[in-house]
């Protein structure tokens, strides 16, 4: 099996595929289904679409938005599914948006396959919404969380008690910089806060004690000594200064599950 990214001609045949995979739909969810396929084709167009080829045959596809990286629809034709290729196309999208720099993906993912995605690695991110006869919940799959508890070598750009580059009243109440993974020339850094010295470094070795999600926008993450025990509220108060501004979320190494 393969995944690529599909053009104009290929994109056509998504069609067909999404109308087979919704026909053992029961008949309640007939009207809700009918509008979310007519929704799709007429859309088509404004999303990056990805497809499952066994050989040169189509046999499913992923569309999603690429500048959010919301995946709006999945199919697979019924005789191929439950082979691991919904799996092997989130991961494609996943990869994606990780070489993006991005910190998250979503789906707004109708209750009876929210089970896949969970298995995927996604997580609720609010209630379920009533949509016609069928139910969509919201959840997102936080991108970054392999790097907590690793080592990594922090390169400083922003040394501790330099000056803010937006605002010169605030000075740096800890090291920052990016994450020096030596591995592809081509490859976008991870910024990092560096939690512990109070002095100004070139680099640091520590590990990733905590990511940053922001809502809108990349990851951060924060690295500390090696072995040495943290406080995350006080971790919380030293970097405010900077993520207070931000709509964020701070996930732990030893809260990790």
């Amino acid at each position: 099996m393969r995944i690529e990214k599909l053009n104009a001609d290929q994109k056509k045949e998504t069609i067909a595929i999404a109308r087979s995979a919704l026909k053992p739909l029961s008949e309640e969810a007939q009207t809700a289904e009918k509008a979310i396929e007519a929704f799709f084709e007429s859309h088509i167009d404004r999303y990056e679409i990805i497809g499952a080829f066994e050989e040169d045959r189509l046999t499913g596809f992923a569309a999603y938005d690429p500048e959010r990286f919301m995946i709006v629809f999945t199919a697979v034709l019924p005789e191929k599914q439950r082979r691991g290729t919904g799996r092997q196309m989130i991961e494609f999208i996943r990869d994606e948006a990780a070489g993006r720099h991005m910190s998250r993906l979503n789906v707004n993912a109708p209750q009876d396959v929210s089970l896949f995605f969970e298995a995927c690695g996604f997580e609720k991110d609010g209630q379920p919404v009533d949509a016609g006869e069928t139910k969509i919940l919201p959840m997102e799959y936080l991108l970054g969380r392999e790097y907590i508890g690793k080592t990594v070598t922090v390169i400083v750009d922003r040394p501790y008690g330099s000056f803010h580059p937006h605002n010169p009243d605030v000075l740096y109440p800890l090291n920052y910089g990016f994450i020096d993974e030596n591995t592809d020339e081509d490859a976008e850094f991870h910024d990092a806060y560096i939690y512990g010295p109070e002095e100004p470094l070139e680099s640091f070795k520590g590990t990733v004690i905590g990511m940053i999600c922001h809502k809108d926008g990349p990851s951060r993450f924060i690295v500390g000594r090696i072995g040495e025990q943290f406080d995350p509220k006080d971790v919380m108060e030293t970097v405010a200064f900077e993520e207070q501004y931000y709509d964020t979320r701070f996930i732990w190494k030893n809260l990790m599950h």
